[in-house]
C-alpha cells in the first residue's frame, strides 16, 4: 500500500475532510513511535511507505510506558482534539495500519503493548 492510499484509506474509513487525514495519521503514529521501543519502531517502520516510517522515526522519546488511556490522551493533546475524537482516529489509524503490517509483525507488536491495545487494532485480546 502506498502513502497516498493509506491516507485515502484512512479518509475514507474515519469519514474526515481531505486534508484532515494527513494530520490525524501523523498524530497517531508520532504517538506510537513514542510509546514503542526503539527496535519495535524501527521494525514497523520497515513495513510501512517511506513518509510513514519517517514519521515513525521522527519520534522522540521512544519507548514510554503509557497504557491505553494515557496513549489516546497524548495522541489528543498532539491532534489538539478531545479524547472522544482521539480515539476514534486512533482506532482508524490503527485498523489501517493492521492491515498493512505482516500478521506476524502485528502479533510481534501486540504483544509488546499491555492490554487494551489490541481493542484499537480491531483485534480481540489476546488471553
Amino acid at each position: 500500500m502506498s502513502y497516498s492510499a493509506f491516507l485515502s484509506t484512512v479518509r475514507e474509513r474515519g469519514e474526515y475532510p481531505a486534508d484532515e487525514a494527513e494530520r490525524i495519521v501523523e498524530s497517531v503514529l508520532i504517538t506510537l513511535g513514542r510509546r514503542l521501543p526503539g527496535p519495535s519502531a524501527e521494525h514497523l517502520a520497515d513495513q510501512l511507505p517511506m513518509p510513514l516510517a519517517e514519521i515513525l522515526h521522527s519520534a522522540d522519546d521512544t519507548g514510554r510506558s503509557w497504557g491505553v488511556e494515557e496513549f489516546i490522551s497524548n495522541v489528543a493533546h498532539h491532534a489538539d482534539e478531545d479524547v472522544e475524537t482521539a480515539e476514534t482516529d486512533t482506532r482508524v489509524v490503527f485498523s489501517v495500519l493492521s492491515e498493512r503490517v505482516a500478521g506476524g509483525a502485528m502479533n510481534k507488536l501486540l504483544s509488546q503493548l499491555p492490554s487494551g491495545y489490541a481493542d484499537l487494532f480491531g483485534y480481540a485480546e489476546l488471553t
